[in-house]
């Protein structure tokens, strides 16, 4: 079984996805963000630390404040804007349904795009601020050369191998955490 490197019950608390959607619908895009955001961001050898502290319950320094400060807002925001745009679809034995409410208004896809992308934004800007701490801090299990830069952008991860680096060194200060 999948790791969750976060309780769906945050998503609910702190984004505006209400406490009354089924977890199930959404836990998938968790794993999802984990692994096509958190594991190129980190690299696979911190991703796998992260997950075997945070399951064993032994997160300490650096790599608390790492999972605290930074990875569980990236995990917010970039799951509710994945599930936004896909909550309202239900694929079942008899095909593909879309839920319409009896008492409200469907909101128009254009509305739906843009309240992902105000999410994708504040991931964005989580997921810079935690390769700023990667850059200034010295993680062992953090190689520069084995993660990618990591974009969040109109519901698709761009990822692209940080070039130029060869075997930089993080505490060199030749880390630029925006390339």
């Amino acid at each position: 079984m999948e790791i969750l490197l976060i309780r769906p019950s945050e998503i609910t608390e702190f984004t505006p996805l209400g406490g009354n959607v089924d977890v199930d619908k959404y836990k998938p895009c968790i794993f999802d963000v984990q692994v096509t955001v958190i594991e190129p961001l980190l690299g696979t050898e911190l991703y796998e630390k992260i997950r075997t502290d945070f399951e064993a319950d032994t997160l300490a320094g650096l790599y608390l404040t790492l999972y605290e400060g930074y990875l569980k807002p990236i995990l917010r925001h970039q799951v509710f804007a994945e599930y936004v745009e896909i909550g309202q679809y239900t694929v079942a034995n008899g095909g593909i349904f879309k839920h319409t409410p009896t008492d409200a208004t469907i909101v128009e896809k254009s509305e739906i795009q843009y309240l992902a992308q105000t999410q994708r934004t504040k991931a964005q800007m989580y997921i810079e601020r935690a390769r700023k701490l990667l850059c200034q801090n010295h993680l062992p299990e953090y190689n520069i050369c084995d993660t990618v830069n990591v974009k969040v952008s109109s519901g698709w991860h761009l990822n692209s191998r940080l070039r130029g680096y060869g075997n930089a060194n993080p505490l060199s200060g030749d880390c630029d955490p925006y390339i």
